[in-house]
């Protein structure tokens, strides 16, 4: 049993302590909703966030207009929300995340302890809903909530690097809408601070890694500088180091880093940089099974390899 289990287990026997009508029955239903959504953060089991979720919203009957910890027990809920549409991609579930979400940041004003939470929490909801819609208006107040959030969280705040790689996000976003080049600096500048605060051993390191590496390549096809795409393999593959078989992005590294080293070889003609692109395809293939979202992309992506391969090697 792990260490998180034992935690679920004995906040289980405590709730059984707290029945109904006991003062401290609301605080032991949040705290057992934010292990069993930690729990599902890290293992998927429907269950848990379903059950979390039910917990939650337990917990907030119990914390009424005017109570101190409603905003928490808001967050609480809208973040497990946000997690099971991550998981199966429900809008609705998202929806409620971003109505809860604004709830809770109308209980967090300035000056309160939370409101770089809440701030960071309804931005998240609104960039992933303008993913979903397409909603410009969505993208835009994500911009300005995250920027918001990260006023509030400077240099030796525990959360900064979080603020900084999700605005770095938001901009990339919209310099994909709109081709701004200035979005595309700021975000670069803003991963990279971010992967600064996440060092050897960090558990998001890989994600800034990635990001950056991603803002990177976007940067040399708009302006050509072959040390941008150098750099942009080289994070990548520093990526695919931390993340192993099993790991969940390990196909997302394979399929970029494959696209990087393609990129290289159609500048610098270099035919072990294709070689190297067609394998790693073929490996983040093999990890999107039929119904997987981006099969098709890895299909594509290594028919086009193939091809290139070909082409090549009928020349020599």
């Amino acid at each position: 049993m792990s260490e998180l289990d034992e935690q679920i287990t004995l906040c289980r026997n405590e709730l059984q302590l707290h029945p109904e009508g006991h003062s401290n029955r609301a605080n032991s239903l949040y705290i057992l909703a934010r292990l069993l959504c930690d729990r599902f953060d890290q293992r998927g089991e429907i269950t848990d966030i379903d059950e979390a979720i039910a917990l939650g919203y337990s917990a907030l009957e119990l914390r009424p207009q005017g109570h101190p910890n409603r905003a928490s027990s808001l967050n609480n809920i809208a973040h497990c929300l946000y997690s099971r549409f991550n998981q199966l991609g429900r809008l609705s579930d998202l929806e409620e995340a971003h109505i809860l979400g604004r709830i809770a940041l109308e209980f967090c004003p300035q000056g309160h302890p939370d409101r770089a939470h809440s701030l960071g929490n309804l931005a998240s909801f609104l960039n992933s809903r303008f993913n979903q819609l397409g909603r410009l208006p969505d993208l835009v107040e994500a911009i300005f909530l995250q920027r918001s959030a990260l006023e509030l969280r400077p240099q030796g705040h525990p959360d900064r690097a979080h603020s900084l790689s999700n605005l770095a996000s938001f901009l990339n976003s919209r310099f994909n809408q709109f081709g701004r080049l200035p979005d595309l600096e700021d975000a670069v500048f803003l991963q990279r601070s971010a992967l600064e605060l996440r060092p050897q051993g960090h558990p998001d390191r890989a994600h800034s890694l990635s990001n950056l590496a991603s803002f990177l390549n976007s940067r040399f096809n708009q302006l050509g500088r072959l040390p941008d795409l150098e750099d942009a393999v080289f994070l990548q593959r520093s990526a695919l180091e931390l993340r192993p078989q099993g790991h969940p992005d390990r196909a997302h590294s394979l399929s970029n880093l494959a696209s990087f080293l393609s990129c290289r070889f159609n500048q610098l003609g270099r035919l072990p940089d294709l070689e190297d692109a067609v394998s790693l395809e073929h490996s983040a293939l093999e990890l999107r099974p039929q119904g997987h979202p981006d099969r098709a992309h890895s299909l594509d992506n290594l028919a086009s390899l193939l091809n290139s391969r070909s082409n090549q090697l009928g020349r020599l």
